[in-house]
């Protein structure tokens, strides 16, 4: 476990869980980047396959062991699980659905992606000068190396992106949004999966108007004009700035 120059008491959680498996370095100064601490861990690492897990992500149980069964199965390079991003309102969105070039757009996270160690090896580490979606970035590559990709159809990740609970400026004690979903983890981890499903499905149906019913013209345009942002543009200037200090806004940390 990497600490991006964290302040808190990380260091003495991971102690207490006593296990020598767990081990914790924490950089001496914020690097602003999740791919600096990434790349210490990748450097450090000694396993066949390699498993990310953002500090405000839950994994259900059983995660890893899906999704290393699935790569071992399939004998692929990269394998990925359904994952869903939750909102103050509830579910907000699933994302890494299979299905088309980009299968992983429509929203990604590393917490849901398992790879062979070798695959950095090819593909280069994470870049720590993206200014702004670094985790794209890094997908672009998996996919320019012609990595095989195998998805294991299971909801096994929620996240909850800082922008939408500005983590960054919640005050000392304050409730966390992770704490119910855990509980309800720890209690009865089929029956959370399925209430998201269903939550996921109804705002599935409510955004396309009904069954049967195709999204419109505008909303056609605007998927194409996010996808080609994503693939030519995020990482470059002046939409990397743009994206960044909104980003940084929203999640608090301005």
């Amino acid at each position: 476990m990497v600490g991006d120059g964290c302040t808190d008491d990380s260091e003495r959680v991971v102690a207490a869980a006593g296990d020598d498996r767990f081990r914790w370095l924490n950089l001496p100064h914020n690097s602003g980047t999740p791919s600096r601490p990434r790349n210490e861990g990748l450097s450090r690492a000694r396993g066949r396959y390699i498993a990310y897990l953002g500090h405000d992500d839950l994994w259900f149980p059983r995660h890893l062991e899906g999704l290393v069964r699935c790569a071992g199965e399939s004998g692929c390079d990269f394998a990925y699980s359904l994952g869903a991003a939750v909102g103050r309102a509830g579910m907000a969105s699933v994302f890494s659905l299979p299905g088309s070039r980009f299968e992983l757009g429509g929203g990604y996270s590393p917490s849901n992606w398992l790879h062979r160690r070798e695959l950095v090896e090819a593909t280069g580490l994470w870049s720590e000068k993206a200014a702004v979606s670094g985790d794209l970035e890094f997908l672009n590559r998996v996919f320019k190396h012609r990595a095989v990709r195998r998805f294991h159809d299971e909801l096994t990740v929620l996240k909850f992106p800082a922008a939408c609970w500005k983590f960054y400026s919640l005050a000392a004690g304050a409730d966390l949004p992770q704490a119910p979903y855990l509980e309800s983890m720890k209690a009865d981890a089929p029956a959370l999966r399925a209430k998201l499903l269903q939550e996921a499905a109804a705002r599935a149906l409510r955004y396309a108007g009904g069954p049967g019913i195709k999204p419109g013209p505008a909303a056609k345009a605007l998927g194409y004009i996010r996808y080609f942002l994503r693939i030519h543009a995020y990482q470059h200037w002046p939409l990397n700035r743009l994206s960044r200090r909104r980003y940084r806004r929203r999640a608090g940390l301005d």
